[in-house]
């Protein structure tokens, strides 16, 4: 049996270390980013505390919503994920600054698109240029993607089925192939050759995927697995069909299937109630 959702699919799939969890979008992201505009500032808010932010709690509670667990400081969430060149940013990237000029990474906010970031500072979560030339272009370090970037959907209908005299009904059905995105946290004793092994992978692939310049690895660090392609046949919408019969009008319609003039005229995108003999219209489920 197919699933049925409500609306289209837009999300990647995401894989931690033993758990699935489905990821949303980077523009949902943004949009749960977004819920915490204005909130204040403090050093050291804990992970989930919603009344402070500073940088690296603020992202990690965001993606906390969406299914997937950061580390709790910058430099550490850094090290998640893919690297990201500045000129390919998407929406629902992290972006690191080195604000001290010390080598060292200490700021991390949420690409949000259109040349914006959203993210924790000293005057409270909102937006700000992560390359404006008066002070974060100077202090940009990195960025890295945590969100899947593989999501193919193919929508077609796939069944029709005669009802009666002006009826049928059809259902969408969406293709979703995703490519997943997994994770390995280093454990004592780890190595690539190691971590290659038990993900059907090798060395020279993980180097390549996680920038990684020689084979030193260390306990904690998050080292990025190659994806896997899935694919879902999901229903996301279903319909009947109607055929409209001489006499007819939007309100016996919507009177026959239960369902408003108004949700019938916003479902075909009509202007107005006006109908004609060998139309068809959309009616919701």
């Amino acid at each position: 049996m197919k699933k049925v959702l409500p609306g289209a699919l837009a999300a990647g799939f995401v894989m931690t270390v033993g758990t699935e969890a489905y990821a949303h979008s980077g523009e949902e992201v943004i949009e749960s980013a977004k819920k915490h505009l204005e909130t204040p500032y403090r050093y050291g808010s804990p992970v989930g505390d919603t009344s402070s932010f500073d940088c690296s709690s603020f992202t990690a509670t965001v993606f906390s919503y969406h299914g997937i667990n950061l580390p709790r400081t910058s430099r550490a969430q850094a090290r998640v994920g893919k690297p990201v060149r500045s000129g390919d940013l998407q929406p629902g990237d992290l972006v690191f600054f080195d604000t001290n000029f010390d080598g060292k990474i200490n700021h991390v906010a949420i690409y949000a698109g259109n040349g914006k970031m959203i993210g924790a500072q000293s005057k409270g979560v909102g937006y700000a240029n992560p390359f404006s030339p008066h002070y974060w272009s100077d202090r940009y370090v990195t960025a890295r993607r945590v969100l899947s970037d593989t999501v193919k959907v193919e929508k077609e209908p796939k069944l029709t089925v005669v009802k009666g005299k002006g009826e049928a009904e059809k259902a969408f059905e969406v293709k979703v192939t995703v490519k997943s995105v997994r994770f390995h946290t280093v454990v004592k004793g780890d190595t690539l050759w190691d971590i290659g092994q038990r993900y059907g992978t090798n060395v020279q692939t993980l180097k390549k995927l996680n920038d990684i310049r020689s084979h030193w690895i260390y306990p904690g660090q998050t080292i990025l697995l190659p994806g896997e392609e899935k694919s879902k046949d999901i229903v996301v919408h279903s319909y009947s069909m109607y055929t409209i019969q001489k006499g007819d009008t939007l309100w016996d319609i919507g009177q026959k299937y239960s369902v408003s003039v108004e949700k019938l005229m916003k479902t075909n995108g009509l202007s107005s109630s006006l109908i004609y003999p060998g139309q068809q219209v959309m009616v919701p489920k």
